[in-house]
């Protein structure tokens, strides 16, 4: 099934910006793989990666950025998208930030066919008091199961490139909970949660209907009808599922979301 972007759900729009990743074993190999093996190249599969890093013509758009406080921390996740000229998703890089941590951990997700084809995971680990990063590549094949997967370390992410990869077991990388964040449900979904004035600034809350869920705030530069509605009627109004359209902007290092349209779900 080809996977689309939900238009009403996210503007398509070229950004200048810049793991809840569930990893299970596929199968249960017959024998462990040797340590400190390096992984045979796939020639082709990387070249198709790199097409997607790399290829300043595809379409990108970000997600709703979602936050939540936990025990006065912040975490926070979003999911940035590379698009073909019909709107269908070619890569997602999930994002997400623990609360309490200064690390950003993220899952790449690489579609062909309208198939999940390749994934990355980056996360750090911690060993005798020191930590170290990690990145797995996983190949799928066509029914989305785990062919191989490859790890490589390194002191710090910006030299993992320099690195080779090693076998190890295969770990699948689920894309459910990006494209939850993308499409805005289950715990994404954008219902009313109220407006916040600041700065000069008036911000439509929306999210997760629960005291402690995910939320994300977007400039109001329209008052229109459902606005007033929404702001008038506050506490009948909470909870009430909506529909958002918006807009990322980036200026001096900093990202606003602005408010295109709303309407009721």
């Amino acid at each position: 099934m080809i996977r689309y972007v939900n238009l009403l759900v996210v503007t398509a729009i070229a950004l200048f910006f810049t793991s809840s990743c569930t990893s299970t074993n596929t199968e249960k190999p017959k024998e462990q793989p040797a340590p400190n093996v390096v992984a045979k190249a796939n020639i082709e599969g990387e070249e198709y990666l790199n097409y997607l890093d790399f290829n300043d013509s595809l379409y990108k758009a970000n997600s709703l950025y979602y936050s939540k406080k936990i025990n006065d921390q912040v975490e926070w996740t979003e999911v940035i998208m590379s698009l073909d000229d019909s709107s269908r998703i070619l890569k997602m890089i999930e994002q997400i930030a623990h609360a309490g941590s200064d690390a950003v951990f993220s899952n790449h997700f690489y579609f062909k066919d309208g198939k999940k084809y390749a994934t990355k995971q980056f996360f750090v680990e911690t060993a005798s008091d020191s930590s170290y990063f990690v990145e797995l590549l996983s190949y799928y094949d066509k029914n989305e199961k785990v062919k191989v997967t490859k790890r490589r370390t390194a002191p710090y992410e910006d030299l993992l490139d320099q690195e080779q990869y090693m076998i190890t077991q295969n770990k699948e990388c689920s894309s459910d909970r990006a494209f939850r964040i993308v499409n805005q449900t289950g715990e994404f979904k954008t219902t009313y949660q109220g407006f916040v004035d600041m700065e000069g600034f008036k911000f439509l809350v929306v999210g997760e209907d629960k005291k402690d869920g995910f939320s994300s705030a977007l400039i109001v530069q329209r008052t229109t009808p459902l606005i007033m509605e929404l702001r008038n009627n506050e506490a009948d109004m909470l909870g009430t599922p909506l529909i958002v359209n918006f807009q990322t902007i980036t200026e001096g290092g900093g990202s606003e979301q602005i408010l295109i349209a709303v309407a009721r779900e």
